[in-house]
């Protein structure tokens, strides 16, 4: 089973040798395609074979490229790499509106309530009777926004007072790159189970091309949090070091269904779950990631 995440943030020349991958920079490192389960490529001078490419397409390794703010800014996608996709994506066209309503409902229920744990877990416990009401107060398709009015709270909470999403600080930027890592990964399984990302169950924009990533995502957002929470403890400066750190989220640990897994392991759990819902509805098939 693939386990590595690699992030090369240095110029470098990427090509294959027979099943591994070849980083030469200074030094040449050589390390084995099935151990590989994402490549973030977070240098824009690195250059990479077309032969590479296919290999990692193949076999279906999650390929992150960033921006000149070292920011993800999009992945490597595979286009064939389930024998039924054609069947899953007719499925996925047809899923019932029921369906999607009450997953959505499940959803942001589920994500309040990774957010009451994860403010437990770092002893933030002044907001929790309120987050609790507002997990209780949750609409079908969550109609009064509950998951909005839970978030704003939250993260005030568990950041500061003075803390606003989206800003431009370390701690947005923190948040914004360890999301797009686990976005990417999400996305990334999506399609290896022979599903479209871009059709989502919330999300509808006709100019995502991850709707459907971003809905699923949601569950995952609060657990990401608690691990940038414990890393920014330590650090004040997005350093390359620091980055290394973040892309290891993916290797912390959550449980679900009962037991323990890393956290890009437990993603195929998930979606899986997800997917064997929508197609007959039974919510007692789902499998929702939480802090161990």
């Amino acid at each position: 089973m693939s386990f590595r995440t690699i992030l090369i943030d240095k110029p470098a020349k990427l090509y294959l040798d027979l099943n591994n991958i070849v980083i030469h920079c200074e030094e040449k490192y050589w390390i084995n395609l099935d151990e590989i389960n994402t490549i973030i490529i977070d240098d824009l001078r690195c250059n990479i074979t077309l032969k590479l490419l296919s290999s990692l397409c193949e076999r279906g390794i999650n390929v992150v490229i960033t921006n000149n703010s070292h920011m993800p800014i999009g992945c490597l996608e595979t286009l064939y790499n389930h024998s039924r996709s054609s069947k899953n994506i007719k499925n996925q066209i047809n899923w019932k509106n029921e369906y999607k309503v009450n997953l959505w409902t499940i959803i942001v229920k589920q994500k309040i309530k990774n957010q009451i744990y994860t403010l437990i877990n770092h002893n933030k416990k002044d907001k929790i009777e309120m987050l609790i009401n507002f997990f209780n107060d949750v609409k079908l398709n969550d109609i009064t926004n509950r998951e909005g009015l839970t978030s704003r709270i939250y993260f005030k909470e568990l950041f500061g007072s003075d803390f606003k999403r989206f800003n431009e600080d370390i701690i947005n930027y923190s948040l914004n790159y360890s999301y797009q890592i686990i976005r990417s990964k999400i996305s990334q399984e999506i399609v290896s189970l022979g599903y479209i990302t871009a059709m989502g169950i919330n999300h509808c924009s006709e100019y995502n091309q991850f709707n459907l990533s971003d809905d699923l995502i949601e569950v995952y957002r609060p657990i990401i949090d608690y691990y940038v929470y414990n890393l920014l403890l330590d650090c004040k400066y997005f350093s390359s070091d620091f980055k290394e750190k973040l892309v290891n989220i993916l290797n912390e640990i959550v449980k679900i269904d009962g037991k323990e897994y890393k956290i890009h392991n437990s993603i195929i759990i998930y979606l899986q779950s997800i997917f064997n819902y929508l197609l007959v509805g039974d919510i007692s098939k789902l499998k929702f990631p939480e802090l161990k």
